[in-house]
């Protein structure tokens, strides 16, 4: 690929990543105005938010593989066409409960687009470039993640063209619809490999047993009673039956677990957990404390969290053209744990503008342990695997995320005990995504093949 057709390439893949993770906190500030608006109460607007939540990291795992053997810009497309239609059904549907279907397929749209994403990323940039491309990817994740609440309530308040929260879910279209038009004139065809195989059956057990799990995480913050712990028991059950069984029979294997043989694999994956399943619910719950103790508004509330996206960007950015180290993530994870503490600290004794320092500091941290973990991780998978795993890391991304999120509000929701003692919830798996980084940095000093 030409390199002047490498930005324009980068900026396709990552407005793609940037759509499909905005919906993912969107849609929670702008829930009273759709619950108002469609007549819906609280279990079904979890299940707005959840459906899409599930349905992405259900789909993650096969789609990876499926890309990996049908090209992954061809793949990528009919994932952009499906999240892009599936947002405009949102925006247009006329009952809670055709939004939860629209919601659905749009979750599909987004793990197929995902994978796809990270595999043309890896095969298109190598060496430091492919460092600097994922620091981009890293500052992505970080402006989604905390603009989608701040879009959601200026939208919604905004009243946008007279349609209220339904632009929340419009404003996917045009985007989407650049990101097709672009595709073929900046993302070249990639190779495609004929013998990966997807077994489907194999797959939809997968699919099955994640979206069960999902469901029953994101479930038993707000329903309660038996619904989540039957959810979670199926879909576990699913789940190993699934893995159990792949390859046997003559089957196709979907998600090779030779992955985890291979100790750098194994060492990201754990790193990737343990900081997502302390982080995504640290800045959720800062979230609730500043609306329900601060008494601010859902937009004031995301946008005192600006220093935290602004901070992911450089600290993106100078990973990817500065940091030549894996030991970069251990010093990226230990500056999040510091800067969170000072913001645990703080919180309930300064006006929270004076936080935006320590959350600057957070958010380079998290934009260069982001870089650093999919940088260090996906350098070492054999080409052959490399679709299965760019759907794994993200997968695990996603579900420790949901975990995280579901465990902490549920045991530090009562709005009295978010200041001090969610970070008690977050330093021991922070500490814990220190040591597993360390544990990332050195399959990067071994000589010999990081996987079977």
């Amino acid at each position: 690929m030409p390199t002047a057709s490498r930005p324009l390439a980068l900026t396709v893949l990552l407005a793609s990543t940037f759509i499909q993770l905005l919906d993912t906190t969107i849609v929670n500030v702008a829930a009273p105005a759709i619950g108002a608006g469609l007549d819906a109460g609280s279990g079904r607007l979890v299940l707005v938010s959840a459906v899409y939540t599930a349905a992405l990291a259900a789909t993650l795992l096969p789609a990876g593989r499926f890309g990996h053997r049908h090209g992954p810009r061809r793949v990528f497309a009919v994932g952009v066409a499906l999240f892009t239609l599936a947002s405009a059904g949102c925006g247009l549907a006329p009952t809670v409960d055709v939004l939860i279907g629209m919601r659905l397929v749009q979750g599909i749209g987004a793990g197929v687009m995902v994978p796809q994403a990270l595999f043309a990323i890896s095969a298109l940039w190598q060496g430091p470039a492919h460092r600097r491309a994922l620091g981009w990817y890293g500052a992505t994740m970080g402006l989604a993640s905390v603009l989608g609440p701040v879009l959601g309530a200026l939208l919604s308040e905004s009243d946008v063209a007279g349609i209220g929260w339904r632009a929340i879910f419009a404003v996917n279209v045009p985007v989407g619809a650049a990101v097709l038009l672009a595709l073929p004139r900046c993302v070249p065809v990639l190779a495609r490999d004929p013998e990966q195989r997807v077994g489907w059956s194999t797959a939809a057990g997968l699919a099955a047993g994640v979206l069960g799990l999902v469901l029953a995480i994101s479930l038993a913050r707000t329903v309660g009673g038996v619904l989540p712990w039957l959810c979670g028991a199926i879909g576990a059950a699913v789940l190993v039956c699934a893995l159990v069984l792949q390859g046997r029979n003559g089957r196709p294997v979907t998600l090779p677990l030779g992955l985890w043989r291979g100790p750098r694999f194994r060492a990201g994956s754990a790193t990737a957990a343990a900081f997502f399943l302390a982080v995504t619910p640290f800045f959720f719950l800062f979230s609730q404390w500043l609306q329900t103790v601060r008494g601010l508004s859902p937009l004031r509330a995301g946008l005192l969290q600006i220093p935290w996206a602004v901070g992911a960007i450089a600290g993106s950015t100078l990973a990817g053209r500065r940091a030549r180290s894996p030991r970069h993530s251990v010093y990226a994870a230990a500056l999040v744990a510091a800067s969170l503490l000072v913001v645990a600290v703080l919180l309930p004794r300064v006006p929270p503008i004076a936080l935006s320092p320590a959350l600057f500091a957070a958010g380079i941290g998290y934009g260069a342990f982001v870089a650093r973990v999919f940088a260090d991780t996906l350098d070492g998978i054999r080409p052959d695997l490399r679709g299965a795993a760019s759907g794994a890391l993200p997968a695990i991304q996603q579900l420790s995320g949901s975990l995280g999120l579901s465990c902490a509000g549920l045991v530090f929701f009562p709005a009295g005990r978010l200041a001090g003692t969610v970070y008690a919830y977050s330093l021991p798996l922070l500490c814990l995504a220190v040591l597993a980084s360390l544990a990332l940095v050195r399959t990067h000093t071994r000589t010999e093949s990081v996987l079977v």
